[in-house]
């Protein structure tokens, strides 16, 4: 199966990101766009999935950049452990560690996002009210 490659425009396009991010995105290294003899980026469907996780982490739950590359990082690794690749107990001790770290972090991010839930459920109860008594 051949794959399909995209170039920046496109995927600017797919993903409702500027070139600028996407370019951002590269020299952070959250994504690795193969390039060409002349250097033009090619991006992958796969390049395109983790642009939009990216933005979901980042824009819907909060995350910053550098904890959606740790997430990344954790998820590399945690793939080669499973694929037998890396099976040196310190360095599952280390994924372990970071599994435990990431939790923690939804875990806060859980508890503020329960905490605006409600502030917003108690500011639409009293607008209800308002409106109703009129």
């Amino acid at each position: 199966m051949d794959n399909k490659y995209y170039q920046i425009e496109e995927v600017a396009a797919k993903t409702g990101l500027t070139k600028r991010a996407i370019r951002y995105y590269e020299d952070i290294e959250l994504i690795k766009p193969i390039r060409t003899k002349s250097f033009y980026r090619l991006y992958t469907d796969e390049d395109i999935e983790n642009i939009l996780r990216i933005k979901d982490l980042k824009g819907k739950l909060g995350f910053s950049l550098n904890e959606v590359k740790d997430i990344f990082e954790l998820e590399l690794d945690i793939k080669s452990i499973f694929k037998g690749e890396k099976y040196d107990h310190d360095f599952i001790e280390d994924s372990i560690k970071k599994i435990e770290g990431q939790l923690k972090i939804i875990e806060e991010k859980e508890e503020t996002l329960k905490k605006v839930k409600n502030k917003y459920i108690e500011i639409l109860e009293k607008l209800l009210t308002i409106n109703y008594n009129k």
